[in-house]
């Protein structure tokens, strides 16, 4: 099953982008806070300064990458846990 979040991203030069990423959670390794000066972009981005972000360490074929996504940890996590039923 695979669980779509939010990535924050900003490429070197660039403007910061938001955009779908679908994370399989079984490579979900970590979920921490994330508070770093990016975090300052995406508030002055646009975005609610209400809203907490995580930083998420995801497992690709044995590599670890780190993603930041919109949610607080526990939000990510109950995301990630939630059993999803597909319908046709």
């Amino acid at each position: 099953m695979m669980v779509k979040l939010v990535e924050f991203f900003k490429p070197p030069g660039e403007r910061p982008h938001l955009d779908e990423v679908w994370i399989n959670p079984d490579a979900v390794v970590s979920i921490r806070p994330e508070r770093s000066g990016l975090i300052e972009e995406a508030y002055d981005f646009g975005i609610d300064r209400n809203v907490e972000f995580s930083k998420l360490a995801v497992n690709e074929s044995g590599f670890s990458r780190q993603i930041i996504v919109i949610g607080s940890p526990n939000e990510v996590r109950d995301k990630l846990n939630k059993k999803q039923l597909l319908r046709d």
